[in-house]
């Protein structure tokens, strides 16, 4: 039997009315669309962008380990390709819906690699999607970058790395997941800001979500609590 066809599906931040027009056909339509939840959620952003769309096709969820162990993330990685591999080889169509862009940060790349490596002719599609920090730029009406402006994406740190992340001059730094270090990264970022007053900083969370929050100076952010779905940009 032929193989199905797989779309790679960037669905943004989470609010389903950032869907391109294409990732919104692409859903309607597939045989069965993957995306992911956390261990431990009871709800899953990514599967409410989808089920916005209604789509004729099911929805399987799929948990990805956040173990430290390498061993362990890439056995849940295998394991979860093998059953969209399965679908794909009865000849269905399936979509792997990932919140932001879906060659970005995107779980999708490591299950579009093994993909590749088992059947290479297989057909692919990639749909690309608004990506969380081009959300807190629009949300906070801050350029992200413009001009000879360098942009730089940290996507996860040690808090004993933190006083190692450089700050350019004439560049915008996204801190990704800043949740796991968020003391610490305070704490560097007000070295930074007595260094260099000039520097903007803009926190962002839940953005175009129920709780979506933002703020601008280290003093409040410093008050917030902490959660998965933020992010800081420094502007310098």
């Amino acid at each position: 039997m032929k193989l199905g066809k797989v779309y790679g599906v960037g669905i943004g931040s989470g609010n389903p009315e950032y869907l391109t027009i294409r990732a919104y056909n692409i859903l309607k339509e597939v045989d069965t669309i993957f995306t992911v939840i956390s261990k431990n959620a009871c709800d899953s952003v990514s599967k409410s962008v989808v089920e916005y769309v209604k789509p004729q096709g099911k929805i399987e969820l799929l948990i990805f380990s956040m173990a430290k162990n390498k061993e362990e993330r890439e056995r849940q990685v295998l394991e979860n390709t093998n059953k969209i591999l399965a679908e794909l080889e009865q000849g269905k169509n399936i979509a792997f819906a990932t919140l932001g862009d879906s060659m970005t940060y995107s779980t999708f790349g490591y299950i579009y690699e093994i993909i590749k490596t088992k059947h290479p002719d297989i057909e692919i599609e990639i749909v690309p999607g608004i990506n969380s920090f081009s959300t807190l730029s629009a949300k906070s009406k801050k350029i992200l970058v413009e001009n000879r402006q360098t942009l730089h994406v940290i996507p996860a740190f040690k808090e004993e790395d933190i006083d190692s992340i450089e700050f350019p001059e004439n560049s915008t730094t996204i801190l990704l997941k800043t949740y796991r270090t968020r003391s610490a990264l305070i704490k560097r970022l007000q070295k930074e800001k007595a260094e260099y007053p000039h520097i903007e900083i803009v926190y962002g969370e839940h953005l175009g979500l129920e709780g979506e929050r933002l703020a601008y100076s280290l003093e409040e952010i410093e008050t917030i609590p902490e959660t998965y779905l933020s992010m800081i940009m420094v502007k310098k």
